[in-house]
């Protein structure tokens, strides 16, 4: 049994003297690895600043973990206005304007960048003088070796031209839009006189005020989307508004963007099915419902295909019509020769069914992220 380094007799000194050296290794091995990690660090504080100075078309902030301002790049102080000594150790909010301040925004966006690792910056922002600019970047937390945040790195431009032109459009469009709508107003009452005045019957006079009335929506729709479309969902609910406020409607599908044509057309055809549903179908009693679901395919030649059922349940049985009015006609225009789709009509006990399919947008211009239920 060996002898406690504390016990009295020969070697007693040397086996101490072995056991300190032996902590002085280890201490001094701790050490050098602590000292690599710092060395590290500084190497990319050292990149991080390297970039900051090198950059001149952005603005780089760099911000400690409270928000104080610890360095930034030429690139900042040309955007800004600001000397070298005028932002150091100040908060980053004195970029925002007083009514962002207020609300906090600031703090909000290095939380979310925290959480979310990237904080987006789009917003007007302030310069030393007073005047706003449209600042476009992000906010992104700065890291240290083991992986915690340390600070902050703002990065944004100048993006107010962009920003300015984008309104003019906004404004534009509103504008064609105002417009639009007064035409329609007008030509509806012109339509509408002369209906009148040539003794045409009232009910004849009500399906075409409500038949323009329905075009005219689905042009608001695309005035406010500025001509790129419309969703498939926001276009059946549209339709069926006026039937309880689309509690009588159950939808369910994959997120669809419609083409402007496609969306005008099936905004016809959905007011339509839906208004014949009021009249003789579904929605003619108070417990009738109507089913919409819709799926994308892809045929054998590459062509994206929606496929859409209507289905109508809790209603009168559906008969099949005598004639074929300008309602059938319209949908069999609109989907099959306008749109090169297919139409086909069921008549069951049940209700009315209705499958269309018809091609749609390629794959970046549909939206295929999540489902809707309704």
């Amino acid at each position: 049994m060996s002898e406690p380094i504390w016990s009295a007799g020969q070697g007693r000194e040397a086996r101490l003297e072995r056991l300190l050296d032996q902590q002085r290794h280890t201490t001094a091995q701790d050490r050098i690895k602590q000292l690599e990690r710092e060395n590290s660090e500084l190497r990319k504080s050292l990149n991080q600043a390297e970039d900051l100075v090198r950059v001149k078309d952005h603005a780089l902030i760099a911000l400690n973990l409270s928000g104080k301002i610890l360095r930034w790049n030429a690139g900042a102080s040309a955007l800004l206005g600001y000397a070298d000594d005028e932002l150091l150790g100040r908060s980053g909010d004195i970029l925002f304007l007083p009514e962002d301040r207020d609300r906090g925004l600031f703090l909000e966006e290095l939380r979310w960048a925290i959480e979310e690792g990237y904080a987006q910056n789009e917003r007007w922002q302030i310069k030393r003088d007073g005047s706003r600019f449209w600042a476009s970047g992000s906010t992104t937390p700065m890291l240290d070796g083991d992986g915690r945040p340390r600070g902050f790195l703002s990065v944004f431009r100048d993006s107010t031209a962009v920003r300015t032109e984008a309104e003019h459009r906004e404004l534009l469009l509103a504008e064609m839009g105002h417009r639009v709508k007064n035409a329609f107003s007008t030509m509806q009452a012109v339509v509408l006189h002369t209906l009148r005045r040539g003794g045409v019957s009232t009910e004849t006079q009500v399906i075409l005020d409500a038949r323009l009335n329905a075009l005219a929506l689905s042009h608001e729709l695309l005035t406010r989307n500025q001509w790129h479309g419309a969703a498939l969902t926001e276009v059946v609910e549209r339709a069926l508004l006026p039937y309880g406020d689309g509690e009588r409607g159950n939808l369910k599908g994959p997120l669809v963007w419609l083409p402007a044509r496609a969306a005008e057309m099936l905004g016809l055809a959905f007011h339509e099915l839906a208004t014949n549903a009021a009249k003789y179908g579904a929605l003619s009693v108070a417990d009738g419902q109507v089913d919409v679901s819709w799926n994308l395919n892809i045929a054998g030649s590459g062509t994206r295909l929606l496929h859409l059922v209507w289905r109508e349940r809790g209603g009168p049985p559906a008969t099949s019509p005598t004639h074929q009015g300008f309602g059938l006609r319209l949908l069999e225009q609109g989907i099959v020769q306008d749109l090169d789709g297919t139409l086909k009509l069921a008549f069951h006990p049940e209700g009315l069914e209705c499958h269309l399919c018809l091609p749609v947008a390629p794959a970046e211009q549909t939206l295929e992220t999540g489902n809707i239920y309704r």
